[in-house]
């Protein structure tokens, strides 16, 4: 028994291989997708459980009415900062037609996408020569457990003051984690993409020394090619441009946005891993003249930012924040872009992770840490989160896209309620998740029952095509984690993410406020019962074979 669920998931893998092989041959030297192609391979993701895009789009038209018992503030504003922002009427950029509509979706990203997922599956078994089976979700759950459960400061009943008002706690929480929490710095969440790329494009406009941005993915689009036409500008203006993409992704998502900017003389390093070549590059984060970062669940296309015709519009959030935490951001992306471009000889220039010791930031009242991970030997964001969750002793609000546990989650969150504190959880439905999302709803139900008969205030995302992207969540309204990690297992095998922690009241209040907001038109789990629609036979397959975590301990 053993060995009958890897034998299978590689069967099942193998199976269906041919059928990409055969599309990339088709798709072979085109730049474009006609519309019956573009149907056939959202099909083909469909039936892996893939999407042609990162995730699942969503559309923003509807109003928000709070039911939460946080209070319910207006949409933010955008922010003003220090530089001279300028109107983005003021500077249109007239886009080619070949890039003012959908990025075409591609036969051979596909096919790449597809094989480095079955790739990582296959590796993850440890029978190929060369591989390691990593640690088993059972194993990597009692390592968090261990780094995140505390004698010293033992988790509190509800009614009693948050540890994250305990300076030790907060200490113990930074050498768990391996991130220093920096005083100082301003913090603001940015909600959903035309907030977050009016500040991204206003950074990139003003910026006067230096731009590193970090994405999974620029896309052939409105947003790509705007973006790509902005560096362009800085590079000619002697500003030091460098973009950091996943080498996989690329050959799916920007072919032509990424040739622009390598032609005007812009450094575009594709991140990979010679040990680990199945895995992603999924930071999200951008750098400018070191005083200024957003980092969150955002790339460059219009499913983010919602600008283009047509375009379908995904619900997420980023965060702006400004201090010395951008150093700190700045070292871990800058170390990463060394290693590559050292490893691959590469002739670009060294990222000075030394400084230059910027004091002229935004202040404020955030202390902020950043927190890198690289799966699968350490886990230092999900120990972040399940610290957080043992140090509230109030409310625990989680938003997250695709909610696929890990025993650990499960664990932390059913002990949590038992001390009284309230859980309040956001994902997608089977309604609001794409069509190429639906094999997992399944597997995301199963994770779900259990909290929900434990006392979790669990909503599912309402709408088709509607979905939630954003990756946040609160504690005691005095600890936010964001970033570009999904509590989904590929986090902890697959995934480099990146998350910010916050700690402050102020811009705590404003993300919980959006939760409200999002919680306030979505559908409330009443019983586990809800759950218990019966799943088709791939979404049961995926479930079996795809998330064995899900199953008990034997």
């Amino acid at each position: 028994m053993q060995i009958k669920k890897p034998a299978i998931s590689l069967a099942v893998s193998f199976i269906l291989l041919p059928y990409f092989a055969s599309a990339q041959a088709v798709y072979s030297g085109s730049n474009k997708a006609p519309g019956d192609y573009n149907a056939k391979i959202s099909k083909t993701a469909e039936a892996l459980g893939i999407s042609v895009y990162e995730d699942y789009p969503v559309r923003q038209d509807a109003s928000y009415r709070s039911s939460c018992q946080v209070p319910m503030v207006s949409r933010p504003v955008p922010v003003n900062l220090k530089y001279s922002v300028p109107e983005l009427s003021d500077e249109r950029i007239s886009v080619p037609s070949e890039f003012s509509g959908t990025e075409p979706a591609s036969y051979v990203g596909l096919a790449v996408t597809i094989w480095n997922t079955l790739k990582s599956k296959v590796s993850d078994t440890g029978w190929l020569p060369g591989t390691e089976k990593p640690a088993s979700f059972e194993e990597i759950s009692d390592r968090v457990l261990k780094a995140s459960r505390s004698a010293a400061f033992p988790a509190r009943r509800a009614g009693q003051p948050s540890l994250f008002t305990d300076a030790g706690f907060i200490s113990e929480f930074e050498n768990a984690t391996g991130a220093r929490f920096s005083g100082g710095n301003y913090a603001r969440f940015l909600i959903d993409g035309p907030e977050a790329f009016s500040v991204k494009d206003s950074l990139i406009k003003n910026a006067k020394k230096s731009l590193l941005i970090s994405s999974w993915a620029f896309y052939d689009d409105t947003t790509g090619y705007e973006a790509a036409q902005m560096l362009i500008k800085k590079k000619q203006q002697g500003v030091s441009v460098q973009v950091m993409v996943d080498n996989s992704v690329s050959s799916s998502h920007g072919r032509k946005v990424l040739k622009l900017l390598e032609k005007a003389g812009v450094e575009v390093l594709r991140h990979n891993d010679a040990d680990r070549s199945a895995d992603i590059w999924h930071v999200k984060v951008m750098i400018a003249d070191d005083k200024y970062a957003v980092a969150g669940g955002m790339n460059f296309g219009d499913v983010y930012s919602h600008k283009g015709s047509g375009s379908v519009k995904w619900r997420d959030t980023d965060v702006l924040f400004s201090g010395s935490a951008v150093l700190e951001a700045k070292k871990l992306i800058g170390a990463e872009w060394n290693a590559n471009v050292s490893k691959k000889k590469l002739p670009f220039k060294s990222v000075d992770t030394r400084g230059p010791q910027n004091s002229d930031f935004e202040g404020g009242s955030a202390r902020v840490s950043v927190v890198l991970a690289n799966p699968p030997k350490t886990s230092p964001i999900l120990v972040s989160i399940i610290k957080a969750m043992y140090g509230a002793t109030r409310t625990i609000n989680i938003e997250n896209a695709y909610f696929v546990a890990i025993p650990v989650v499960s664990q932390a969150v059913i002990e949590a309620l038992d001390r009284g504190v309230e859980v309040n959880l956001l994902t997608n439905s089977k309604e609001s998740i794409d069509s190429e999302g639906k094999p997992i709803v399944d597997a995301m139900a199963k994770c779900l029952m259990p909290l929900v008969q434990a006392g979790a205030k669990v909503y599912l995302k309402q709408g088709e095509g509607q979905t939630l992207h954003s990756k946040f969540m609160t504690v005691d309204g005095e600890f936010a984690s964001i970033g570009s990690y999904n509590l989904h297992p590929r986090g902890e095998r697959s995934d480099s993410e990146l998350n910010v922690n916050v700690l402050d009241r102020a811009s705590v209040a404003q993300l919980d406020a959006a939760f409200a907001q999002d919680v306030s038109i979505a559908k409330r789990v009443n019983s586990a019962k809800e759950l218990e629609e019966k799943p088709g036979w791939l979404s049961r397959l995926m479930s079996e074979y795809f998330y064995e975590q899900l199953s008990p301990r034997k």
